[in-house]
């Protein structure tokens, strides 16, 4: 038997569960046999302990057949096939079968109930430039803290007073907190340099996730059940996302 699986890059955990993601439903779609890889390298980890631990996490590698060095593997590309499939249609895949198996393996040992703190929950995402980017991360880190509060200042417009809960926002980036300053005010949560597993349950949990030009919020708000805020980058959108510029 023939099992298939997509090149995989030494990438961040983003991008890679992206990737698994995407991958396993191209081939859930198209009848091959998907074979998983588990976490080899990546970036920023270099404890074997924690992949075990991402592992468990999203919790695929003891529900799907694993690649080993016996099987006939054919290797898909990624960016030219898998990437162009999966957005053409994106609205369709993320509600297709295989798509709820993904959540429901990363659900399966986890409590939605993240924050537990009967609140409005709002994950805001923000890309910064960190030492595997080698200088080249670009624009996509370079967001204006203004792009962030003006979508934050519209979720409070929106939603306070109009609602019984109160907001509670949380931002999740790296670097010192004086970078942040324009964001900081009254329910307003850092999460800077946090563990990876804690930062990403944190997004995919919560109730409004503002994502940043990033594979980690993206493929967190790819298995959300929660509102997500888009800034366009090169991974498209679904048709219920709110697009910011």
């Amino acid at each position: 038997m023939k099992y298939y699986n997509a090149n995989i890059p030494y990438d961040g955990f983003g991008s890679q569960y992206q990737r698994i993601i995407e991958t396993y439903i191209f081939c859930s779609c198209n009848n091959l046999q998907y074979a998983y890889r588990p976490f080899d390298i990546v970036e920023h980890i270099k404890n074997n302990d924690y992949l075990y631990k991402l592992e468990n996490f999203i919790n695929l590698k003891s529900k799907i057949i694993n690649i080993t060095n016996e099987m006939d593997i054919e290797y898909i590309d990624y960016g030219s096939v898998i990437i162009k499939y999966f957005e053409s249609n994106i609205d369709n895949y993320c509600k297709s079968d295989a798509m709820q198996f993904i959540k429901d393996c990363f659900w399966e040992n986890k409590d939605r109930d993240f924050y537990k703190n009967d609140k409005i929950n709002i994950a805001v995402h923000i890309r910064k430039e960190n030492s595997c980017d080698a200088g080249l991360a670009g624009d996509r880190a370079n967001t204006p803290n203004s792009y962030y509060l003006n979508i934050m200042n519209g979720i409070r417009e929106k939603y306070e007073g109009k609602v019984e809960k109160e907001l509670c926002f949380h931002i999740y980036s790296q670097g010192h907190i004086e970078r942040f300053q324009e964001l900081t005010g009254e329910n307003v949560i850092f999460h800077l340099d946090e563990d990876i597993i804690d930062s990403f349950m944190g997004l995919v949990s919560a109730d409004i996730l503002v994502i940043s030009p990033s594979s980690f919020s993206y493929a967190a708000a790819l298995i959300s059940d929660g509102i997500i805020y888009y800034k366009p980058f090169w991974h498209r959108p679904r048709s219920n996302w709110i697009i910011c510029k």
